[in-house]
Protein backbone atom coordinates (compact mmCIF):
# COMPACT_ATOMS: atom_id res chain seq x y z
CA UNK A 1 0.00 0.00 0.00
CA UNK A 2 1.14 3.21 -0.82
CA UNK A 3 0.06 6.70 1.16
CA UNK A 4 0.25 10.12 -0.10
CA UNK A 5 -0.61 12.75 1.77
CA UNK A 6 -0.77 16.20 -0.38
CA UNK A 7 -1.45 19.36 1.47
CA UNK A 8 -2.22 22.36 -1.25
CA UNK A 9 -1.11 25.22 0.25
CA UNK A 10 -1.23 27.96 -2.23
CA UNK A 11 -3.51 27.80 -5.81
CA UNK A 12 -4.08 31.10 -7.70
CA UNK A 13 -3.40 32.64 -11.06
CA UNK A 14 0.11 34.19 -9.64
CA UNK A 15 2.67 32.33 -11.30
CA UNK A 16 6.23 33.13 -13.16
CA UNK A 17 6.71 31.88 -16.31
CA UNK A 18 8.60 33.18 -19.69
CA UNK A 19 9.50 35.88 -16.86
CA UNK A 20 5.84 37.14 -17.18
CA UNK A 21 3.67 37.24 -13.53
CA UNK A 22 0.11 37.47 -13.33
CA UNK A 23 -2.23 39.23 -10.67
CA UNK A 24 -2.39 37.11 -7.98
CA UNK A 25 -5.52 35.45 -6.25
CA UNK A 26 -4.82 34.58 -2.71
CA UNK A 27 -7.33 32.14 -0.53
CA UNK A 28 -7.91 35.02 2.88
CA UNK A 29 -8.81 33.06 5.99
CA UNK A 30 -12.41 32.60 6.87
CA UNK A 31 -14.33 33.27 10.12
CA UNK A 32 -14.28 31.52 13.34
CA UNK A 33 -18.01 30.08 12.89
CA UNK A 34 -18.23 27.73 10.07
CA UNK A 35 -20.51 28.21 7.45
CA UNK A 36 -23.78 26.36 6.17
CA UNK A 37 -23.02 22.68 5.02
CA UNK A 38 -23.78 21.03 2.06
CA UNK A 39 -27.37 19.78 2.34
CA UNK A 40 -26.78 15.92 2.93
CA UNK A 41 -26.45 13.17 5.59
CA UNK A 42 -23.63 12.71 7.54
CA UNK A 43 -21.35 9.71 5.70
CA UNK A 44 -21.74 7.33 8.91
CA UNK A 45 -26.39 7.42 7.80
CA UNK A 46 -27.33 5.19 5.22
CA UNK A 47 -26.26 6.82 2.29
CA UNK A 48 -26.25 6.29 -1.98
CA UNK A 49 -22.90 4.77 -2.47
CA UNK A 50 -22.66 7.31 -5.53
CA UNK A 51 -23.89 10.66 -4.67
CA UNK A 52 -24.83 13.30 -6.96
CA UNK A 53 -23.64 16.07 -5.40
CA UNK A 54 -19.84 14.73 -4.63
CA UNK A 55 -19.90 13.65 -8.21
CA UNK A 56 -20.59 17.10 -9.09
CA UNK A 57 -18.34 18.72 -7.13
CA UNK A 58 -15.46 17.34 -8.91
CA UNK A 59 -16.92 18.71 -12.05
CA UNK A 60 -17.24 21.76 -10.67
CA UNK A 61 -13.58 21.92 -9.53
CA UNK A 62 -12.84 21.13 -12.68
CA UNK A 63 -14.84 23.89 -14.40
CA UNK A 64 -13.30 26.34 -12.42
CA UNK A 65 -9.94 25.44 -12.44
CA UNK A 66 -10.28 25.36 -16.84
CA UNK A 67 -11.27 28.95 -15.99
CA UNK A 68 -8.31 30.41 -15.25
CA UNK A 69 -5.41 30.79 -18.01
CA UNK A 70 -2.82 30.82 -15.43
CA UNK A 71 -2.44 29.61 -11.85
CA UNK A 72 0.03 28.20 -9.63
CA UNK A 73 -0.01 24.95 -7.38
CA UNK A 74 2.13 24.31 -4.27
CA UNK A 75 1.95 20.92 -2.62
CA UNK A 76 4.06 19.76 0.63
CA UNK A 77 3.55 15.96 0.03
CA UNK A 78 4.26 12.67 1.87
CA UNK A 79 4.56 9.41 0.60
CA UNK A 80 4.80 5.94 2.59
CA UNK A 81 6.51 2.82 1.31
CA UNK A 82 6.75 -0.27 3.41
CA UNK A 83 9.99 -1.61 3.55
CA UNK A 84 10.65 -5.39 3.20
CA UNK A 85 10.88 -5.95 6.96
CA UNK A 86 7.25 -4.37 7.28
CA UNK A 87 8.16 -0.85 8.95
CA UNK A 88 6.47 2.38 6.85
CA UNK A 89 8.63 5.19 5.94
CA UNK A 90 8.09 8.43 4.98
CA UNK A 91 9.58 10.36 2.41
CA UNK A 92 8.95 14.21 1.88
CA UNK A 93 9.18 16.47 -0.90
CA UNK A 94 7.35 19.54 -2.24
CA UNK A 95 5.72 19.97 -5.90
CA UNK A 96 5.21 23.14 -7.73
CA UNK A 97 3.27 23.28 -10.40
CA UNK A 98 2.92 26.47 -12.67
CA UNK A 99 0.81 26.51 -15.77
CA UNK A 100 -0.25 28.86 -18.74
CA UNK A 101 -2.93 27.49 -20.80
CA UNK A 102 -3.15 25.99 -23.41
CA UNK A 103 0.32 24.88 -23.61
CA UNK A 104 3.15 26.24 -21.32
CA UNK A 105 3.77 23.68 -17.88
CA UNK A 106 6.59 23.63 -15.16
CA UNK A 107 7.02 21.76 -12.47
CA UNK A 108 10.04 21.45 -10.26
CA UNK A 109 9.75 18.66 -7.33
CA UNK A 110 12.10 19.27 -4.32
CA UNK A 111 13.28 16.67 -1.37
CA UNK A 112 14.49 13.56 -0.21
CA UNK A 113 14.04 11.91 -3.58
CA UNK A 114 16.60 14.23 -5.42
CA UNK A 115 15.48 17.68 -7.44
CA UNK A 116 13.68 17.21 -10.77
CA UNK A 117 11.52 18.49 -13.14
CA UNK A 118 9.27 19.22 -16.22
CA UNK A 119 9.03 22.05 -18.30
CA UNK A 120 6.50 21.80 -21.14
CA UNK A 121 6.54 24.86 -23.98
CA UNK A 122 3.84 23.42 -26.56
CA UNK A 123 6.62 21.96 -28.89
CA UNK A 124 8.77 19.83 -26.62
CA UNK A 125 8.95 18.53 -23.20
CA UNK A 126 11.95 18.45 -21.18
CA UNK A 127 12.60 16.03 -18.07
CA UNK A 128 15.83 16.78 -15.61
CA UNK A 129 17.57 16.29 -12.67
CA UNK A 130 19.47 18.56 -10.77
CA UNK A 131 21.22 16.43 -8.59
CA UNK A 132 22.56 14.35 -11.41
CA UNK A 133 22.92 16.97 -14.41
CA UNK A 134 20.41 14.62 -16.48
CA UNK A 135 17.87 15.96 -18.97
CA UNK A 136 15.88 14.49 -21.70
CA UNK A 137 13.97 16.21 -24.61
CA UNK A 138 11.27 15.02 -26.50
CA UNK A 139 8.87 15.98 -28.99
CA UNK A 140 5.24 16.84 -27.38
CA UNK A 141 1.83 16.98 -28.40
CA UNK A 142 0.13 20.44 -28.52
CA UNK A 143 -2.06 21.22 -25.37
CA UNK A 144 -1.38 20.62 -21.80
CA UNK A 145 -4.35 17.78 -21.59
CA UNK A 146 -2.63 15.71 -24.66
CA UNK A 147 1.04 16.15 -22.94
CA UNK A 148 -0.12 14.57 -19.63
CA UNK A 149 -1.74 11.77 -21.04
CA UNK A 150 0.97 11.16 -23.25
CA UNK A 151 3.05 10.76 -20.65
CA UNK A 152 1.17 8.35 -18.84
CA UNK A 153 0.44 6.28 -21.85
CA UNK A 154 3.94 6.49 -23.99
CA UNK A 155 6.28 7.04 -21.43
CA UNK A 156 5.26 5.71 -18.33
CA UNK A 157 5.34 9.00 -16.27
CA UNK A 158 2.41 10.33 -14.32
CA UNK A 159 2.53 14.20 -13.91
CA UNK A 160 2.08 15.26 -10.92
CA UNK A 161 -1.40 16.38 -10.12
CA UNK A 162 -2.49 15.24 -13.38
CA UNK A 163 -6.57 15.06 -12.36
CA UNK A 164 -6.30 18.86 -12.04
CA UNK A 165 -6.51 18.61 -16.17
CA UNK A 166 -8.91 15.95 -16.91
CA UNK A 167 -12.08 16.72 -14.75
CA UNK A 168 -14.83 18.89 -16.32
CA UNK A 169 -13.77 18.18 -20.19
CA UNK A 170 -17.24 15.66 -21.00
CA UNK A 171 -14.35 12.67 -20.42
CA UNK A 172 -16.40 10.00 -18.37
CA UNK A 173 -14.14 10.06 -15.21
CA UNK A 174 -17.26 9.72 -12.99
CA UNK A 175 -17.60 6.21 -14.59
CA UNK A 176 -14.90 4.73 -12.76
CA UNK A 177 -15.43 5.33 -9.13
CA UNK A 178 -17.35 3.02 -7.33
CA UNK A 179 -18.15 5.46 -4.15
CA UNK A 180 -18.96 8.99 -3.84
CA UNK A 181 -19.46 10.66 -0.12
CA UNK A 182 -20.23 14.14 0.74
CA UNK A 183 -18.06 13.73 4.68
CA UNK A 184 -18.98 17.29 5.83
CA UNK A 185 -17.48 20.40 6.39
CA UNK A 186 -14.20 21.13 8.20
CA UNK A 187 -11.46 22.99 8.47
CA UNK A 188 -7.82 23.07 6.64
CA UNK A 189 -6.23 25.72 8.37
CA UNK A 190 -7.48 28.58 7.99
CA UNK A 191 -10.04 28.19 5.29
CA UNK A 192 -13.46 26.18 5.24
CA UNK A 193 -13.42 23.05 3.19
CA UNK A 194 -16.02 20.52 1.77
CA UNK A 195 -14.51 17.33 2.95
CA UNK A 196 -15.47 14.84 -0.13
CA UNK A 197 -14.15 10.59 -0.24
CA UNK A 198 -13.76 8.44 -3.25
CA UNK A 199 -13.29 4.79 -3.93
CA UNK A 200 -12.03 3.22 -7.41
CA UNK A 201 -11.24 -0.08 -8.39
CA UNK A 202 -7.57 -0.02 -7.01
CA UNK A 203 -7.54 3.62 -4.85
CA UNK A 204 -9.42 5.67 -2.65
CA UNK A 205 -8.97 9.11 -2.07
CA UNK A 206 -10.36 12.09 0.18
CA UNK A 207 -10.37 16.14 -1.00
CA UNK A 208 -11.13 19.36 0.57
CA UNK A 209 -12.62 21.86 -1.76
CA UNK A 210 -12.47 25.59 -0.42
CA UNK A 211 -16.53 26.41 0.51
CA UNK A 212 -17.81 29.09 -1.75
CA UNK A 213 -17.61 30.24 -5.59
CA UNK A 214 -13.95 29.21 -5.91
CA UNK A 215 -14.04 25.59 -5.28
CA UNK A 216 -9.78 25.00 -5.48
CA UNK A 217 -8.55 21.84 -3.53
CA UNK A 218 -6.88 22.52 -0.41
CA UNK A 219 -5.96 19.34 0.86
CA UNK A 220 -5.71 15.73 -0.92
CA UNK A 221 -5.50 12.44 0.31
CA UNK A 222 -4.48 8.91 -1.77
CA UNK A 223 -4.01 5.65 -0.83
CA UNK A 224 -3.32 2.73 -3.39
CA UNK A 225 -5.08 -0.43 -2.94
CA UNK A 226 -3.38 -2.95 -5.43
CA UNK A 227 -5.32 -5.41 -6.28
CA UNK A 228 -8.24 -3.58 -4.99
CA UNK A 229 -7.46 -4.91 -1.24
CA UNK A 230 -9.01 -2.71 1.48
CA UNK A 231 -6.15 -0.62 3.05
CA UNK A 232 -4.78 -1.73 6.64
Amino acid sequence: MRMVKVMLVRAGTAFALCGLWATSIELHAQTATAPSTEASAPASEAAPERQPQALDALLKMGHFLRKLDRFEVRAQTSTDAILDNGQTVSFLHETDLKVQRPNRMRVDITGSRKDKGLIYDGKTFVIFNTATGFYSESPAPGTLDALVRELAEVYNIEAPLADLFYWGQGKPDDTVITSALFIGLERVDSRWCNHYAYQQSDVSWEIWLLKGSHPLPCRMVITDNPGGASPS
